[in-house]
């Protein structure tokens, strides 16, 4: 039987509610010369109920593993081992495609001979709002110049949307850090460095679903300090290839936009000393790059000016401002609430008072 010219690799874990939609999306596929593999990641609910229907259903479609929890990283990571295409994408088990999104993609592939295509997402949000999310911030479509590629660095990470050359991961190193949430900070750029033609085209193939209350980005307890080792690893990747130097400052605004951008995920940390965290991320900038990464523009341009200027403070004080901003905001909302009743108190009396006249005139009458 000849190999598929694409195989989607879908990581699974919990996700019974959501996996017919995406398993359906991928049986509608127009490009039919294409292998799902399936990754149950030691999922607890009834998602491998999904799973084998599909596949009693669509038997030379569908090839399925099960595995203990590992996360998503190593379920995309089991897949990758096992694809048999030319050419490989993901597809998360909440999300879905449009019928023709593959084989768009692979004619695109194919044309402009890349090892990495890349399109936009859409995001869906509950109450039926979307928004586009684009890969690059570009235009219109093109094969990237070392200039463009600067672009990748200065935008969030996501393996999906895209459409690898299967032999980007010959490279044993170009795989997912596993044992960790965030992955995707972890993969996406070591991918960059291994694809040696990335084109990119302005069109949403790839539905994320923003809905599910347990989605990564949704995250609150001391598993937000994942991003730690993620960018650990992505880092001493690049410097293991020799590469750190040349790409410093593309490296140097991608983890400064991780551990500013993580700086409101440390608020809303539950179970941990939110000071200990925060010096936590800090410290991958400061190891790797110094005080250079303070005052690098990408911080003006994602977070805006006042968050810019700050930095450099909360760096002075190693964190501590961070907190007492935090307690300070606090407690002038807690003190806002509370002169807000005080000033509401004597319409509140004088709407009593009114009720009780009205009704006594009223007797009276």
């Amino acid at each position: 039987m000849p190999s598929p010219v694409v195989s989607v690799i879908v990581p699974v874990y919990n996700l019974e509610f959501y996996l017919e939609r995406c398993l359906d999306s991928l049986v509608r596929q127009t490009l039919k010369d294409i292998e799902v593999i399936v990754v149950n990641d030691g999922s607890t609910d009834d998602s491998q109920i999904v799973i084998d229907e599909f596949v009693r259903r669509h038997p030379h479609l569908f090839r399925v593993f099960i595995k203990n929890n590992g996360g998503h990283g190593s379920a995309c990571n089991l897949g990758i081992d096992r694809a048999k295409g030319e050419y490989v994408t993901f597809l998360d088990g909440d999300d879905y495609f449009d019928p023709d999104s593959i084989e768009f993609m692979y004619r695109k592939a194919v044309e402009t001979r890349c090892d990495l295509l890349m399109a936009n997402l859409m995001y869906r949000f509950p109450g039926g709002y979307k928004q586009p999310f684009k890969a690059v911030a570009l235009k219109e479509e093109a094969m990237l110049s070392e200039e463009d590629r600067a672009l990748l660095y200065r935008n969030w990470a996501t393996p999906c949307g895209r459409l690898y050359r299967k032999t980007i991961f010959e490279d044993p190193e170009v795989r997912f850090r596993e044992g960790i949430i965030f992955a995707d900070a972890n993969f996406a750029p070591k991918a960059y460095l291994a694809a040696k033609r990335i084109y990119y085209v302005d069109r949403e193939v790839h539905h994320y679903d923003m809905t599910r209350p347990t989605q990564t980005m949704k995250q609150s307890d001391r598993r937000i300090l994942d991003i730690v080792p993620s960018l650990i690893d992505m880092l001493e990747f690049h410097r293991g290839k020799g590469e750190f130097e040349r790409l410093r400052p593309h490296l140097q605004a991608y983890t400064v936009m991780h551990a500013v951008g993580w700086i409101s995920k440390v608020e809303s940390l539950e179970g941990y000393d939110k000071l200990t965290a925060l010096r936590e991320i800090f410290d991958v900038p400061e190891k790797y790059f110094g005080s250079s990464w303070v005052r690098d523009e990408i911080i003006e341009k994602i977070f805006g000016k006042i968050r810019a200027r700050r930095i450099p403070i909360d760096r002075l004080f190693n964190h501590r401002s961070v907190i007492i901003t935090w307690k300070l905001t606090r407690y002038l909302r807690r003190l806002d609430r509370l002169i807000e009743r005080l000033l509401l108190l004597p319409v509140s009396v004088y709407r009593r008072l009114k009720g009780w006249t009205w009704r006594a005139v009223q007797r009276i009458a």
